[in-house]
């Protein structure tokens, strides 16, 4: 596959730096003729640096359609490859990731484990998610003022439980984090929570010392290691041991300014972006990748002149809104805004056609019908890059000396398709 590396730097904007590149793949909706004059004009001299410098696509009725570049390979999983744990979205169930619809073959989990990757979902019921209703009844919701407790508390406890199982079945050392929608920033707040970098698990110290101790020793220890630990909602200063990379789909990274909209969360998101802004633990080893698509424009006609349910377009409109304060005109996954989505600092990946979720918009018991982050057609537009970034870290990490950390990258990855259903890498 040919590829374009560019990557944020110092200079000034435009300038091209053969070292520091982004990697932008390219499987443009339009005509191929469109699409060789776009890579000649556009791509071939862009320098990636925020959602505004991409370059524009040919919108039809402000949607576009996702297809699968060609040259884009299945990824299956490197040998030493870390288990995944996935992180469902709110709302979501973990049976939307093993069994959607009650199709087990449809499911992530599942086509992950096809390619040798070895998944883990956190278990969470839709009824789960009422328990976040509980934040409701403190003076800090309705200030904005929360933490990850108490609403989600229950959440990331659930997430630390399930990192202990993927590792203690495996025998890994680490695992990757995958949070779908909410499950991504939820994901930021766990790799950071004090509370939970300290338990046992598969492949660390904690599971060797665990084994050399008696049974009485072991319940002494797990005591006083229960009583020291921080209260919920405590702030990290370091990155858990147990996570190797993070990997966000479709995810919030930050509320909506106060001055548009309210923090649905209570300020619970706004801590956590807050807390630990940005790629925040990337000079801490862990790799971060932000997965969005540009699917639909938002639009709304007011008065609104046809009838019936919203169309995409609508639905972008009012989920944008809410999501980031502003919906015309604003391109996204049909539910996260694109410029939301993308943290800075991480490993960007860009899927123009690629919809928010595995159900119909507006529902979570139909069926969309459309790709979205784990499709088939587009599992491997995002393993591909995070393959890379395992072993790119690899590779420092045999370079580098004990103690010596990494310098974090802003890349965007750039998997473009289209209404005519033609493909093309650059």
């Amino acid at each position: 596959m040919q590829s374009l590396k560019a990557r944020t730097g110092r200079g000034a904007p435009g300038s091209r730096r053969a070292s520091n590149a982004l990697r932008p793949v390219l499987a443009c909706p339009t005509s191929l003729n469109t699409l060789r004059a776009v890579e000649e004009c556009l791509v071939a001299r862009a320098i990636y640096t925020s959602v505004e410098s991409l370059p524009e696509p040919l919108w039809q009725e402000n949607q576009l359609r996702w297809a699968r570049p060609a040259a884009v390979p299945r990824v299956d999983a490197p040998v030493d490859a870390p288990p995944i744990v996935i992180l469902p979205g709110f709302g979501n169930a973990a049976t939307d990731y093993t069994a959607p619809f009650g199709n087990e073959e449809a499911a992530i989990a599942t086509r992950l484990a096809v390619r040798g990757w070895r998944p883990f979902v956190v278990p969470v019921e839709r009824k789960d998610w009422f328990k976040v209703a509980r934040a409701i009844f403190t003076r800090k919701f309705w200030s904005s003022q929360l933490t990850t407790e108490p609403g989600y508390t229950w959440y990331l406890e659930r997430v630390a439980d399930t990192v202990e199982q993927a590792l203690r079945e495996t025998g890994a050392a680490q695992v990757v984090l995958v949070g779908h929608s909410a499950g991504g920033w939820l994901g930021r707040a766990y790799l950071a929570d004090p509370r939970y970098q300290h338990q046992d698990g598969a492949g660390g110290d904690d599971a060797a010392t665990a084994a050399a101790t008696s049974t009485s020793s072991a319940s002494s220890a797990a005591a006083a290691g229960a009583a020291a630990r921080p209260p919920p909602g405590t702030q990290g200063s370091r990155p858990n041991p147990r996570v190797r990379a993070v990997v966000t789909l479709g995810t919030p990274q930050r509320p909506p300014p106060a001055e548009k909209k309210r923090d649905m969360t209570g300020g619970a998101q706004g801590w956590v972006d807050r807390s630990y802004p940005g790629a925040h633990f990337a000079e801490a080893g862990v790799r971060y990748v932000t997965v969005c698509g540009r699917t639909v424009r938002g639009h709304r006609e007011t008065p609104r002149q046809r009838k019936g349910p919203r169309v995409p377009e609508e639905y972008a409109y009012d989920s944008y809104t809410e999501v980031c304060g502003d919906g015309e005109g604003v391109a996204g996954d049909c539910v996260v805004p694109l410029d939301s989505a993308l943290l800075p600092g991480a490993r960007h990946v860009v899927l123009d056609g690629v919809f928010h979720s595995m159900s119909r918009i507006g529902t979570f018991d139909e069926e969309s019908g459309v790709v979205w982050y784990g499709s088939e057609d587009v599992l491997d537009a995002w393993l591909a890059p995070l393959v890379e970034e395992l072993q790119q870290q690899q590779q420092q990490q045999q370079q580098q000396q004990p103690g010596q950390a990494r310098a974090g990258s802003a890349e965007v990855l750039v998997a473009r398709g289209g209404a005519d259903g033609q493909g093309l890498v650059a």
